[in-house]
C-alpha cells in the first residue's frame, strides 16, 4: 500500500512511499504518520527553518 508524503509546513506533496518501506531500517525518524499520510519537511521549508545567529524563533 502506498501513502502520500506531505510537507508539515507548506502541505506540498513530496512524493509517495510504500508502507512496507516504513517498517525497515531505512525509515525517516522525524516522519509523522497519520492515517495514510506521512508528514515530513520538504527541502525548501527545511532550508527556511535553519537557525541563523541573529534570528530569534519563538
Amino acid at each position: 500500500m502506498k501513502i502520500f508524503k506531505v510537507c508539515h509546513t507548506c502541505d506540498r506533496i513530496i512524493g509517495e512511499i510504500e508502507l512496507n518501506d516504513l517498517t525497515g531500517n531505512n525509515s525517516d525518524p522525524i516522519m509523522d504518520i497519520i492515517g495514510n499520510v506521512a508528514y515530513a519537511l520538504c527541502t525548501d521549508c527545511l532550508h527556511d527553518m535553519e537557525t541563523k545567529p541573529r534570528n530569534v524563533y519563538h
